[in-house]
């Protein structure tokens, strides 16, 4: 159904900006976008795991999708994330998707009760895709999250008849060989897009080059992708290596969406307010120690 469909270029993975009580802040988008579009992002990936979708209602859900459909039009397109804790919920949003005239929707499978082998984690998918059969889907995989340790290419493979408007995967797990494993299923029809803050230059050598990454890593990427289509490989290594420095900024405070997101605000400049419990905000202090060693680090591009 979908056979020339390919993502071209870069994807962020945008927080959802909160006011401090929690609420969402529905007067940030339009700025939000502009940032993106100046920092070489061409999609926005919406509620997925930066954005804390799965700790937001299904009518805010359905509210920030449309958010940012009116705040992108013209400028990026949307790959709207539709997976919940269950699948009739996933398929209310993957239906509310299909009128905004999204790009693609993507949707992680439901994992309190997790599915025992990749033969139902097929049907799972097929059930949310079908509520939009329309419109391109990617499986979203992120094993260390959901704890559902699946071989990801077989899925693919299984899911080849079953799911017509598959269009790939957004592997976001680590384990860089099943990545590369998938792409192996299907060239011309399923794609992998690589969901990493940092490890860019490796996925390159696998044939997968557009990231799903956090939004302050839009520059450096565009610089080392050109670099690296350009043949200049003593540039791509040096700009892997200030990602990586970037990235183990965020590792030496823990790596969670908290200090991500504190991380663009500080970048950007753009106030997107905290997080959402269960995650944890940061203390005053924990927050100036964070932008201390940003500022030392210099401009993210």
């Amino acid at each position: 159904m979908f056979k020339n469909f390919k993502v071209v270029g870069s994807v962020a993975a945008p927080f959802t900006p909160f006011h401090s009580n929690g609420d969402i802040n529905y007067d940030k988008f339009g700025e939000y976008v502009e940032y993106l579009t100046n920092h070489h992002f061409q999609y926005a990936f919406v509620n997925g795991t930066l954005a804390e979708g799965m700790s937001m209602t299904l009518e805010e859900r359905k509210k920030v999708a449309e958010a940012w459909m009116k705040a992108s039009k013209g400028k990026l397109k949307i790959i709207l994330h539709v997976g919940t804790s269950n699948i009739k919920d996933s398929q209310e949003l993957a239906k509310h998707a299909s009128t905004l005239g999204v790009e693609a929707i993507a949707s992680l499978c439901p994992s309190f009760f997790k599915p025992a082998n990749e033969e139902i984690l097929v049907d799972c998918m097929c059930d949310i895709a079908s509520a939009a059969p329309n419109v391109p889907f990617f499986y979203y995989c992120i094993n260390f999250v959901t704890g559902i340790y699946l071989n990801p290419s077989k899925f693919l493979s299984l899911a080849k008849e079953r799911i017509p408007n598959l269009v790939g995967l957004k592997h976001s797990s680590r384990e860089l060989p099943n990545a590369y494993n998938c792409t192996l299923v299907d060239p011309k029809r399923f794609q992998v897009l690589m969901g990493t803050d940092s490890q860019f230059l490796p996925y390159f050598t696998l044939g997968i080059d557009v990231p799903v990454t956090a939004p302050y890593m839009g520059t450096l990427f565009y610089k080392l992708k050109t670099a690296y289509d350009t043949g200049d490989v003593k540039t791509a290594e040096a700009i892997q290596a200030r990602i990586f420095e970037l990235n183990n900024i965020r590792g030496d405070y823990g790596a969670g969406v908290e200090i991500a997101k504190a991380m663009f605000g500080i970048i950007s400049g753009i106030d997107i307010g905290p997080v959402r419990l269960p995650i944890t905000r940061l203390t005053v202090d924990k927050f100036n120690m964070l932008k201390k060693d940003l500022t030392a680090f210099g401009p993210a591009e």
